[in-house]
């Protein structure tokens, strides 16, 4: 029932949990740049640690690494951790791939499930690597269907947390379901010039754990870069169908992005008066809507696209992308999708400027392609 602008201002809040020695502090430093956070020893207690990272345009994100059972054991501290949790969006659990003794896992989630209702958890099995054989490690591993001996364990302790945390209150006891929420990790390690294997997949199972209008916002702060492209995706569509609908195309008007972009890449909001001028009226919400999207593909895949350094706004070509702004003969559901495509190709992989139009007539023949079938 919240508006959108009040939940764009919302943190991302994650709750990190384990046993003292699950990997969190390597499994924070995978998937964040954990050396741009600002670091607090909560002022409840010097064990519960809380990383804040601040996003260029007032997004924030949360992350409470919580101390190992045997401390939350302790009714105060227990407590605490629980506080955390209710005001966390997800529940992120680091279990030791050699610790077959989950009992205390177990014990530690149904405490929480059931006082923190319907909080998602997504379970980080680590150090998969230590598995037999012990001496093996030449990924990439199919662990959901190869044959290899390794793939086998990484296989077989996953389906074991599986089974037991298949029943958990508050949780999916489909075990079909859970099973996507269990992921096999292995972090990386400078010391042991090691590096990350299944990153990628867990942070994006972390994104699509989330509610919609906080995906965009995560991914921004993580470090894996396929799953920015993949929240690209998910911005591309959200505007495809925002400019089927009236309603959604009416909220577009209501941008100021236009002058923004201006007044960010040229210190002057003249150019975005201008340019507006030049906008047919019946094309002003498509032409916002594209803009809109074009900005927010940019923080996600420009150059230095991340949500601390954030994309330097003077790279943005506005003057560049105009001729495909005011390029609106296809429905605008079609326009939409060619347009997010081509930028896209455009900041990913170097597409020239000059290219920009024919890529666009491609992907416009590809969406008509497609609305014919």
């Amino acid at each position: 029932a919240e508006s959108a602008e009040d939940l764009s201002q919302k943190p991302v809040n994650i709750l990190l949990v384990g046993r003292t020695g699950a990997g969190k502090s390597s499994l924070i430093n995978t998937l964040f740049n954990a050396d741009k956070a600002e670091v607090d020893v909560l002022p409840s207690t010097d064990r519960i640690t809380s990383y804040q990272w601040q996003g260029d345009q007032a997004e924030r994100l949360t992350l409470w690494d919580s101390p190992g059972y045997e401390q939350v054991n302790r009714e105060d501290l227990r407590s605490q951790v629980l506080d955390y949790a209710h005001q966390a969006d997800l529940l992120l659990l680091a279990t030791p791939a050699l610790d077959p003794a989950l009992q205390m896992d177990v014990d530690f989630l149904q405490d929480l499930t059931r006082e923190v209702a319907d909080l998602p958890v997504v379970v980080a099995l680590t150090q998969v690597d230590k598995l037999r054989p012990l001496r093996e490690w030449s990924p990439p591993y199919d662990w959901r269907w190869g044959d290899r001996p390794k793939e086998k364990s990484i296989r077989e302790a996953t389906q074991y947390r599986i089974e037991q945390f298949g029943h958990l209150p508050g949780g999916t006891s489909s075990e079909e379901a859970l099973s996507m929420r269990v992921l096999p990790i292995v972090t990386a390690s400078a010391r042991d010039q090691r590096t990350a294997w299944n990153a990628d997949a867990l942070s994006l199972l972390l994104v699509e754990t989330l509610e919609p209008a906080k995906q965009l916002r995560l991914a921004r702060f993580l470090r894996n870069r396929e799953v920015r492209a993949v929240a690209a995706a998910k911005t591309i569509d959200h505007y495809t169908f925002q400019m089927t609908t009236t309603q959604g195309a009416a909220a577009l008007l209501k941008s100021p992005v236009l002058q923004f972009l201006a007044m960010t890449t040229t210190g002057n909001p003249s150019l975005g008066y201008a340019l507006a001028q030049q906008i047919p009226i019946e094309q002003l919400p498509t032409v916002i809507g594209k803009l809109q999207m074009a900005y927010d593909l940019f923080r996600l895949l420009g150059p230095g696209s991340d949500a601390v350094s954030g994309s330097s706004l003077s790279k943005f070509d506005l003057l560049a992308l105009w001729p495909l702004l005011l390029d609106n003969s296809a429905p605008p559901d079609r326009t939409a999708w060619a347009f997010g495509h081509t930028l896209v190709e455009y900041w990913v992989q170097g597409l020239p400027a000059n290219q920009l139009g024919p890529r666009f007539n491609h992907y416009l023949g590809q969406a008509a392609a497609q609305a014919g079938r």
